[in-house]
């Protein structure tokens, strides 16, 4: 395999981050197969990200944790951030999230803050997605939330906010079906409705983990599709949100379209399967370029003793990806007292680029994601990292 890789080794309080990313032609995350693009050939700059921490101990902290009581009791997961800076209140970071209750139930929540790190809370841990009716779709559980803002809708006008999430329902919540709702002040939310046309055979099992981004009239999701024996990422589009069309990057779609994106060749680190799509627009890199669009996502490899890992792959269309060599985010070291809340495994990113720190100067990724304990010491807790754009 071909590669151009750019490396760099960071130190931060005694903890070493690698952060490397490539493209290249043949294996690896977004790689070939049969009927599936080649990856990308674009060439990913270096992401240099350091997690949030205690000023005074130097201690990774999570940004969000469990009550210990209500719908959030027992872990908070699977984080989606958005952003309303002309919210009234001024707490322009909304965080969305998964929650499970002292019984196990699944629904989502929200928190908000005028911080990125949600040290102080304006809207503090309220339940904006309980369970639904027999028939809803989410009867079982309402999980992983991606939510869009529309700034030209009035605020307070249901339509300012959108979101989608992965509803579960039948015995066990076998059956996955992604529901779309909309909101006025993304606290109260109605008109919860059952996509469309999210069918596709590389997703004969689930549909899981919507990641939705409105491209000028279009709403663009990205979706992890289960098959039984793999997971990988598709791709759908949509004029109005509630009636999608998957295709791929060859322009094949419908139920034979191909996924976007692959697990990687043996040994690689998303070997395992690629989970949980996190796809955002870089503003510094103008529309169509390489690295115009960034998937971040969660990687899991084939060695049975090594945790879940985030990759971040690059594109210029959103559809044919380069091909990452190593992840972007590792756990903690779990050889540190008192353990960190990471240092298991990392799973479902959730990404902003801050629009008004130039990408291209000095660079200001919003990395969230989830983060639990080493051999489950911790349950599942929400971390923050910031990134770095490392110019080659």
């Amino acid at each position: 395999m071909s590669s151009a890789l750019s490396s760099r080794r960071c130190l931060r309080f005694g903890f070493i981050v690698i952060v490397g990313l490539a493209s290249a032609c043949g294996g690896g995350g977004g790689g070939g197969g049969a009927g599936v693009p080649a990856p990308s050939t674009d060439v990913d700059p270096g992401y240099d990200f350091g997690r949030n921490r205690d000023v005074t101990t130097g201690d990774v902290l999570p940004v969000l944790a469990e009550t210990g009581s209500g719908f959030d009791a027992n872990e908070v997961d699977s984080p989606a951030i958005a952003d309303d800076a002309t919210r009234p209140a001024g707490d322009r970071h909304l965080l969305y999230y998964e929650a499970s209750d002292a019984s196990g139930n699944s629904t989502i929540g929200v928190v908000s803050s005028d911080e990125e790190d949600f040290a102080t809370l304006t809207i503090s841990g309220v339940q904006v997605v309980p369970l639904g009716g027999v028939g809803s779709g989410y009867d079982f559980g309402a999980t992983d939330p991606s939510v869009v803002v529309d700034t030209s809708v009035p605020f307070g006008t249901v339509g300012r906010y959108r979101m989608w999430f992965e509803g579960r329902s039948g015995t066990g919540g076998i059956v996955s079906q992604i529901v779309t709702a909309s909101s006025g002040d993304g606290v109260t939310w109605s008109g919860f409705t059952l996509c469309s046309g999210l069918v596709a055979n590389f997703a004969a099992t689930r549909v899981a983990d919507p990641c939705v981004v409105r491209d000028g009239a279009t709403f663009r999701m990205w979706f992890e599709g289960i098959d039984g024996s793999s997971s990988v990422i598709g791709y759908a589009e949509s004029a109005d949100g509630f009636a999608w069309t998957v295709r791929d990057a060859a322009g094949t779609t419908g139920a034979t379209a191909d996924p976007v994106f692959i697990e990687g060749s043996a040994g690689s680190f998303d070997a395992a399967g690629v989970h949980a799509p996190a796809v955002v627009r870089d503003p510094s890199v103008t529309p169509g370029s390489p690295g115009a669009w960034l998937l971040f996502y969660e990687a899991s490899d084939t060695l049975a003793a090594t945790e879940n890992t985030l990759g971040v792959a690059s594109s210029s269309d959103g559809l044919t990806w380069s091909d990452p060599t190593l992840p972007v985010l590792r756990p903690s070291s779990d050889s540190i007292v008192p353990l960190p809340f990471d240092s298991g495994d990392l799973e479902h990113p959730s990404v902003r680029i801050d629009p008004g720190v130039p990408v291209s100067e000095q660079g200001f990724i919003l990395l969230y994601y989830t983060g639990d304990g080493e051999n489950g010491v911790t349950p599942n807790r929400i971390g923050l990292a910031r990134g770095a754009l490392v110019i080659p």
